[in-house]
């Protein structure tokens, strides 16, 4: 127990024997001021308090905060004993301890081993009963991800507010009943999970981030549309969900939209999607995108321009290299459609530079200009624009620059930096 080991000399609480007459202070304090102490220790170590003393036993079981880490352990089979005693401990106290947070992390290099849904679902069961707000399973490393199908739907609460969940198989059945059966639910983080739901829709949700398996064989078996319907959601965050047709229905409400798009986002350059369109009430956006020479992406969001109205609020803007067709086109547009623009990021990858140098239109689908985006005009609020790309390599900041001065009078302050580690 090295937490306690360090705490002991400072408290009175020592296990040398030249020492036995030493008064227990630390034991005397309040049930609160243990418990507090208590919360900076692992589960492990907390559960050893119990042979501290009387006074100590089982005390650990009224914490509110719950965090069980597979990686303490040598195996996935004593973590899953480990798990299920503590939680057996608690449910026979003579007085029902309610939850606060449950936390899984199920993720254990030492072991081979892994935990199936059958393991967790008891788990989730009791923090739910125990009336937990926060709810998530962090970490799961299986050859598959978690099932829950034949099984009660899990997530039934009427004070779960936060949950997460990783490496999961998330599909219409998931999503509809956790928006009938979680009425208070605001925030829902979806980790390298399996996404085979074609709407999400809540009136509850104020936070939504999805982030798809990698893992092919976990992919939808063909293209569908993926519909999110919530009018109150203030935060959405989507990257590389694969063969989904994204289109946001009503999202009037978001403020910070950050979504990563590749090439197995759209079916084909004809899908309708409604993307930005959607998103006018942002005060920050960002939309990231593979190489504009990829057929697919930057011709569907291209198509939704059109449908864009003002960005009245958006302040920050952040953008893949979708923007650079049709001599910048994209960014021009969104630029003169958005008064308040304070920063601009304009992000260049390393395969868009090797496509530039290696394919023969490349420089004409940079630098030839639609006549819609021929004007001159200014970005009073606009103070930076920051270039992120191959700083060797990437010739293609430099055209941006002179797109860039031909269009914004006055010209803010523009930089060329490394793209990020």
């Amino acid at each position: 127990m090295p937490l306690m080991k360090q705490a002991l000399p400072g408290t009175g609480m020592t296990s040398s024997n030249s020492q036995k007459s030493a008064p227990d202070r630390i034991s005397a304090l309040q049930d609160e001021l243990l418990l507090r102490i208590m919360h900076l220790l692992t589960m492990q170590e907390a559960m050893q308090t119990t042979l501290l003393s009387r006074r100590w036993r089982n005390l650990w079981a009224s914490l509110m905060w719950l965090s069980f880490d597979a990686a303490k352990f040598g195996s996935m089979r004593t973590y899953r004993k480990f798990v299920n005693n503590a939680l057996m401990i608690r449910s026979s106290l003579p007085v029902p301890v309610p939850l606060d947070a449950f936390w899984i992390s199920a993720e254990c290099d030492i072991s081979d081993d892994s935990l199936d849904y059958s393991d967790i679902h008891p788990w989730i069961c009791h923090a739910l009963s125990s009336k937990a707000w926060a709810l998530g399973i962090l970490k799961h490393s299986g050859p598959k991800p978690l099932s829950m199908q034949g099984y009660p739907f899990p997530f039934t609460s009427a004070y779960l507010k936060i949950l997460g969940l990783c490496h999961c198989s998330i599909d219409d059945w998931f999503a509809q009943n956790l928006s009938s059966c979680c009425p208070v639910l605001d925030d829902l983080d979806l980790m390298s999970c399996a996404i085979h739901v074609t709407m999400f829709s809540s009136t509850t949700l104020k936070r939504l981030s999805i982030t798809s398996t990698q893992t092919k064989k976990d992919f939808p078996t063909e293209f569908q549309y993926l519909v999110i319907n919530m009018p109150n959601l203030v935060s959405l965050s989507l990257e590389e969900i694969p063969k989904r047709n994204i289109h946001l229905m009503d999202v009037s409400s978001v403020k910070t939209a950050s979504i990563y798009l590749f090439s197995l986002s759209f079916g084909n350059s004809q899908v309708q999607c409604s993307i930005l369109s959607a998103l006018s009430n942002a005060t920050s956006l960002a939309l990231v995108s593979p190489s504009v020479y990829e057929d697919v992406v930057p011709k569907v969001l291209q198509s939704d321009l059109p449908r864009c109205g003002t960005f009245s609020k958006l302040k920050r803007l952040h953008l893949g290299e979708w923007f650079l067709t049709g001599g910048c086109y994209p960014l021009i547009y969104l630029l003169q459609r958005s008064p308040g623009i304070e920063k601009v990021i304009l992000q260049l990858d390393t395969s868009g530079a090797d496509d530039y140098d290696r394919l023969p239109n490349a420089i004409a689908e940079i630098c030839s200009p639609r006549k819609e985006a021929t004007m001159t005009f200014g970005c009073e609020k606009l103070k930076k624009i920051r270039i992120y790309c191959h700083l060797q390599r990437d010739k293609r900041a430099q055209i941006i620059m002179l797109i860039l001065s031909t269009h914004i009078s006055p010209l803010p302050s523009i930089k060329i930096k490394p793209l990020p580690v």
